[in-house]
């Protein structure tokens, strides 16, 4: 496959990554958004070329079952059910990398995370207080 292919369709063809959704484009609603090697990516915004050969590529199929991206979908569905749901992935593999990298709840992290992710109906807020309440869970005894 060609280096200047939008990784987006190779994330989507290829890979079969189907819930990274095309969105806005540009890289700023992360909707797109899969895991390059553990940290979020929109992948509308690179080309295939930017991405290291033989790196790991995980979409939320990949981690839908993680106990930080359950518990971060699970309260941002709880404060405002979904309506369009692109947001949904974007917020479940932004909260498994938290999580890897023992950054869950902490609200710098959260914050840079969400500068290229939003949800399309509500804006930020909504994704940030759910990270925050994933990661007051995670650090429950």
């Amino acid at each position: 496959m060609d280096a200047s292919a939008s990784f987006l369709d190779v994330v989507r063809g290829p890979l079969g990554i189907h819930s990274a959704a095309r969105g806005c484009g540009n890289g700023l609603c992360g909707s797109c958004r899969v895991l390059v090697e553990g940290e979020p990516c929109n992948s509308c915004s690179i080309t295939l070329g930017d991405v290291p050969d033989g790196a790991r590529i995980e979409g939320y199929e990949d981690v839908q079952n993680d106990p930080a991206a359950v518990a971060a979908v699970d309260a941002f569905t709880a404060e405002r059910p979904t309506r369009c749901t692109l947001c949904v992935p974007s917020i479940g593999v932004t909260a498994a990398a938290l999580a890897r990298h023992h950054r869950s709840g902490d609200p710098d992290a959260i914050a840079a995370a969400l500068e290229t992710a939003a949800c399309m109906c509500t804006g930020r807020g909504s994704l940030r207080r759910a990270l925050l309440a994933a990661g007051a869970l995670a650090r429950k005894p």
